[in-house]
């Protein structure tokens, strides 16, 4: 029997081999469809000290906050409130929200940057000194090797640690050696997120196969620079690469994944209210295709370490990475009847 198209003709054997090849192919052609902005959501451990670092000092815009409401459902805990602050960059399009939970017990993460499932945020500011001076104010951490500023790469730039934990780095924009023509204009020119991942060739895969990112295949390897050793001051770094700028199609929310080698790495297992912890939300088209993927491609349904059952008729679920990322995702909102 001969199975034929316009353009080829298979004979019985090659059709065979053909199948046998299927299951090493993707599983799901058609990534998830993401739709809306993403925004990034950190779990504080106190919401006034946060506003007080992002709002008040690196001067991001808050837009929306609501007073502590019952958080249960969310969060699965009897009792549990949460009360949340959502901010901008002023004339940029990058958005998080801060949320501070009380009523149920807590599991605080005090997580360093090797660790998979790390997020890092990144600001390019104006008028870094007065910065380094709020940050000295506000007790924060300081990162960088000696507590001084890095000079050797783009713009100056100081590791520090935000006032849940949360790893920042502050550039110095107005030093810049080069300024993107895409700065925006404001008091933040920039906002770069990054994830670590435990396996860079994994997690690509992951968001390629699940997400559509579209990211090349990362290169080996590389002996970690002295610049990341100096940022936060980990001499012991042997290795380090990173993947740069992957996005969900047609949208602008650039994530950079990186990897370190040569200390010990604890992954990230956070619960939905844990401090120090981060979480997307995201809405895509096709909930249950993006579950099969997102399984299918190493990651896990719910919150526990394997993946559990899913009713059919949910329409948001807790996923994992394969690093331990916290994702939520939802289905759209059920379309309004003429007259609602």
């Amino acid at each position: 029997m001969l199975i034929r198209s316009p353009r080829f003709v298979f004979g019985k054997a090659t059709l065979l081999a053909t199948m046998a090849l299927l299951p090493l192919l993707p599983l799901y052609a058609q990534p998830a469809h993401v739709t809306g902005q993403p925004m990034l959501h950190l779990n504080t451990s106190n919401l006034d000290a946060s506003l007080a670092f992002y709002r008040d000092l690196l001067g991001m815009e808050m837009f929306h906050s609501t007073p502590f409401s019952d958080g249960a459902s969310l969060g699965g805990a009897p009792g549990a409130k949460l009360r949340t602050a959502q901010l901008r960059a002023p004339g940029g399009d990058f958005r998080m929200e801060l949320i501070e939970w009380t009523g149920a017990k807590l599991n605080p993460q005090h997580r360093s940057i090797q660790d998979p499932g790390m997020v890092m945020l990144s600001f390019d500011v104006h008028d870094f000194p007065s910065k380094l001076e709020g940050v000295k104010k506000l007790g924060l951490r300081v990162m960088s090797k000696g507590g001084e500023v890095e000079t050797t790469g783009n713009q100056p730039a100081l590791m520090i640690t935000d006032p849940t934990g949360f790893l920042v780095e502050l550039n110095d924009i107005d030093h810049a050696k080069k300024v993107s023509p895409d700065a925006w204009k404001g008091p933040i020119t920039a906002v770069r997120s990054y994830i670590t991942v435990e396996d860079l060739g994994k997690t690509v895969a992951f968001y390629n196969n699940v997400f559509g990112f579209g990211m090349a295949e990362p290169t080996a390897a590389q002996p970690a620079p002295t610049r990341i050793k100096t940022q936060f001051d980990q001499p012991a770094f042997t290795m380090f690469r990173l993947v740069r700028n992957g996005t969900f199609p047609g949208i602008k929310f650039p994530i950079t994944f990186q990897e370190f080698g040569g200390v010990a790495r604890n992954p990230v297992h956070h619960g939905v209210m844990d401090p120090g912890g981060p979480i997307l939300p995201l809405t895509v088209t096709d909930l249950p295709a993006a579950l099969a993927a997102v399984k299918a491609n190493g990651g896990t349904i719910g919150l526990g370490t394997a993946s559990e059952a899913v009713a059919p008729d949910a329409r948001a679920v807790w996923v994992r990475d394969p690093n331990g990322w916290l994702l939520r995702l939802s289905a759209p909102a059920p379309a309004r009847a003429a007259g609602q």
